[in-house]
């Protein structure tokens, strides 16, 4: 909870940036746009003030002035009529004030009139605007500095009677009117637009936060669903591990102490199998919480998968890990019940200690494992790791520690055993056998050393060395005509591991290997089980186009359920089935109907352990697609596949 409380407050945080950047990045367009807008209708008002002096000049000259110089010749001068005229249509809009100052020239630029008597000043005949109302054309320009600002216009004088230009007329107009009414409509825009900004800039605001808070929340919940397990809300395999190595390498640092503890239940299959897996997702809950309740605030407790947990306890050496792992084991053994079946779960734990056992998480991790083993071995539910009295058989952390090495130097060899297609038993494919040709104990069956790399990390490594080295040799054999499939087996662990489809298909890719000659052999266990990821990644190989194959089928808890719906291609029945098929009536049984149902699923139905002509005569009458055995062909190089080819008389 404390965990979840702060990557809440830790979201809020970041909302609240993403927030705080998406609002003031928003403001600057939103001013620029207000500015933008502002300057526009400046403009606008401006050259609605010229105009206007320009409509007002036009009626001056119109009604006052042209009716009065109707007959003058500017050139000449005025007469006094003329000018008296003048005088009396202009005084009445000088005394009101709606003129400043007017002038009639002629088109060298003498004064004829002016309202004020004067015959000089006004504009230069050598101005653009005075050449251009000589020309025909008018003028109108706001002069002056601020609050004492004029429209001057300047246009030609038109005759009333003939309609022909005879001179300039030079008119300065107010402007403080216009300047008045225009600051007045700029201040009404300004308030508009202002609001109009404000209450776009606050929807925008209301979208940035709305957008950062779902922003925010998604980006806590990927995480959260990310390190924790979906099911129990417990961290999952890839927190635990970095909150682990960080305590340890405190722990290392300062001298402190702890136990790495790993647990599974016991018979948790069954009520999977039992009573289904909603029920099977009901109890690994319950489980979670007792676990929870029995831990402290510095402990950690994490679900790696399936029904397998773990613990770091820091600060407890081993007498207080036991008693805390006995007092929790009571608690998880008390009884429940579900689906109206009363249920009492037990579990095994295996404790490892630092640093007497170790200082890294691996190291710790496989000794738990080890004394877990153990103790499912024995009769002890809560082992604490001793060397090799707790541990695998066959010295497991021994061979782990050298079959380590013997990546590194190269010391496996691949042999193969051939397939054949039935009846005619032609060698189709074969199947990839890892052996190791150990430097002290001579070749090594993989039964030596398998099931060490299992219950460890070496799995991982040891599956792409089969594989890379497998397609190599496929290449081989079909640079010489033999178009055999090639058939590696895979475990749980394999397609548990994130990046292990990512792996096969870069792998087929770089060695230009065809995905359909590939078979992926899975042992009926892996897909027993409760793994979400197996299914997903069985599903995935098949996409890409790889076969999959049901190892040893018949041997373990593999339900129709498990494989309706998933891409296999190969059913492959058990050896223990096959030994005395030829005369064992309850074998028989079984192996009709395994073939029956492969065949139902689409699927190629493989026998194992074919010894005998008698069985392989048998197996043909019942159906069966392909044989694998020592009768085809013993586990070789493959070169030797090759010039070993099978007779007719091998299987008659």
């Amino acid at each position: 909870m404390r965990l979840r409380r702060v990557r809440r407050r830790a979201g809020a945080r970041t909302s609240s940036r993403l927030f705080a950047t998406y609002a003031a990045a928003s403001l600057i367009p939103v001013m620029v746009l207000g500015a933008v807008m502002w300057q526009g209708y400046r403009r606008d008002a401006t050259e609605q003030g010229r105009r206007q002096g320009l409509a007002q000049a036009a009626v001056i000259a119109e009604m006052a002035v042209a009716p009065a110089m109707d007959g003058a010749d500017l050139d000449h001068g005025l007469t006094a009529d003329q000018l008296e005229g003048m005088r009396r249509a202009t005084e009445l809009a000088v005394f009101h004030g709606s003129i400043l100052r007017l002038r009639v020239r002629g088109f060298t630029g003498q004064v004829v009139f002016s309202d004020d008597g004067s015959t000089g000043g006004g504009l230069p005949v050598a101005d653009p605007d005075f050449q251009a109302a000589a020309a025909g054309g008018s003028r109108v320009k706001v002069i002056g500095g601020p609050g004492q600002e004029v429209i001057r216009v300047v246009q030609p004088l038109v005759a009333s009677a003939s309609g022909q230009a005879i001179g300039v007329l030079e008119l300065y107009l107010p402007y403080q009117g216009i300047a008045a009414q225009s600051r007045a409509q700029l201040a009404r825009f300004a308030q508009r637009v202002a609001a109009g900004l404000a209450a776009l800039y606050l929807v925008l605001a209301l979208l940035a936060w709305w957008t950062t808070r779902s922003l925010g929340r998604y980006a806590a919940r990927q995480e959260y669903q990310a390190t924790h397990d979906m099911l129990t809300g417990l961290p999952n395999r890839a927190a635990f591990r970095s909150r682990a190595e960080q305590v340890l390498e405190v722990a290392e640092r300062d001298g402190g102490h702890g136990a790495v503890v790993l647990l599974d239940l016991n018979r948790f299959k069954e009520v999977n199998d039992t009573l289904g897996h909603h029920a099977g997702d009901e109890l690994l809950k319950v489980v979670a919480e007792r676990l929870r309740a029995g831990l402290g605030d510095g402990d950690l407790l994490a679900r790696l998968g399936g029904d397998e947990f773990a613990m770091l306890l820091p600060g407890r050496d081993a007498a207080q890990a036991v008693a805390l792992l006995a007092w929790v084991r009571d608690r998880v053994a008390e009884e429940l019940v579900l689906y109206d079946v009363p249920l009492s779960m037990e579990a095994s734990f295996g404790v490892a200690l630092y640093p007497e056992h170790g200082t890294g998480l691996q190291d710790l991790t496989q000794r738990a494992d080890a004394a877990m083993y153990h103790g499912k071995r024995g009769t002890e539910d809560i082992v604490v790791f001793a060397g090799g009295a707790a541990g695998h058989p066959h010295q497991w952390l021994k061979i782990q520690a050298e079959l380590r090495h013997a990546l590194e130097r190269d010391e496996l060899v691949l042999w193969y055993q051939p397939k054949v297609e039935l009846p005619d038993a032609e060698i189709t494919g074969v199947e990839a056998l890892v052996r190791w040709q150990h430097p002290e104990r001579g070749l090594l069956p993989p039964g030596e050393f398998l099931p060490a790399a299992e219950h460890s990390g070496l799995i991982a490594p040891l599956t792409e060395w089969v594989l890379r080295r497998a397609l190599a040799d496929q290449a081989g054999w079909t640079a010489t005509g033999q178009d055999w499939t090639l058939s590696v087996n895979v475990s749980a662990r394999n397609l548990d591991a994130p990046g292990f489809v990512g792996y096969v298909a870069a792998l087929l890719a770089e060695t230009g290997a065809r995905a359909d000659r590939l078979i992926l052999e899975v042992t009926e266990t892996a897909l027993a089980g409760d793994a979400d990821t197996a299914v997903r990644a069985v599903n995935e190989l098949g996409a890409l186009g790889v076969g999959i194959s049901v190892d040893d089928f018949g041997t373990g808890y593999t339900s129709l359920s498990h494989l309706r719906g998933l891409p296999i291609t190969e059913i492959k029945i058990d050896r223990a089935f096959v030994a005395d098929v030829d005369r064992d009536p309850q074998s028989q049984a079984i192996v009709r109907s395994v073939i029956e149902l492969a065949h139902g699923l689409g699927s190629r139905v493989t026998a194992e352990g074919v010894e005998t002509p008698e069985i392989h005569r048998w197996l043909v009458e019942a159906g069966c697609d392909e044989g694998q055995g020592w009768l085809y062909g013993r586990p070789v190089p493959w070169p030797q596949v090759a010039v070993e080819p099978l007779t007719e008389r091998t299987v008659r």
